[in-house]
Formats: structure tokens, sequence, C-alpha cells
């Protein structure tokens, strides 16, 4: 025996009828995504979205987007760093970018080449002013 379904007054999805609940802030029944705050989160986000979109200005461009991505990741790169020297040796601390371990690197040497707790490989040490 199929359930029946009925739309939602809230969001308009449609939803078994015996799975409505009465929601204390709509004051209503709703179905279970919104019941469950899902729907609103989601509102949230189209409205941030929007918000973001107004922001640029007149001419701009799949290529602007483009550039502008390619910079922030740049920036991001750039910043976090998972490497920091220690002082007294020529060893470096890396942190591991997967499961943020910390553990000594020998830049010369190259060793250890993976992350002694998940195995992953060791990012390469791009500035030389830790050495």
């Amino acid at each position: 025996m199929n359930p029946i379904k009925v739309p939602c007054r809230e969001c308009g999805m449609e939803a078994p009828a015996d799975q409505f609940k009465l929601h204390y802030k709509y004051k209503k029944m709703v179905c279970p995504t919104c019941f469950s705050g899902r729907t609103e989160a989601k509102r949230q986000k189209e409205q941030e979205e929007k918000v973001t979109k107004k922001d640029k200005p007149a001419g701009w461009d799949a290529e602007d987007d483009y550039l502008e991505k390619m910079s922030r990741s740049r920036r991001q790169e750039v910043e976090v760093s998972p490497f920091s020297r220690i002082p007294g040796t020529h060893q470096v601390q890396c942190k591991c970018v997967h499961c943020k371990f910390t553990f000594k690197y020998d830049p010369f040497k190259k060793t250890p080449r993976t992350c002694p707790y998940c195995n992953q490989d060791v990012p390469r040490l791009t500035t030389f002013n830790l050495l």
C-alpha cells in the first residue's frame, strides 16, 4: 500500500502524510526536511550566493572568475606552509596537510618521504628561506 503524498506548505515538496510533524516556529505541519531545518539552511545559502553575485562590477566575465579563483588558491598555498624552521638544526618541522600530525623533516636527505602517521607523501619544500 502506497502512502499518500501531500505537498508541504512551507517548501512545496511532496512527502508522505504520516511523516509530517508540527513545527514550533512555523506553527503548522511541515515535511521532515523542513522540520529538521535543512530547507532553512538551503535558503540561507542561496541568499549568501545572491549577495556575492551582486558584488561583481560591470564587465565581469568567466575569465575574471577564473583569475579570481586561481589567485585565491595561490594565496592559500602561500599562507598555509606546512614547514617551519627548527632553530639550531638543519631540519624543519613539517605538519601533514592530511592528518595534521607534526614531525621533523630533513630537507637535504628528504627523509621521511611520507608522513609517519598516515603514510601520505610529504609536500615539496619550496621556500628556501627555511634552510
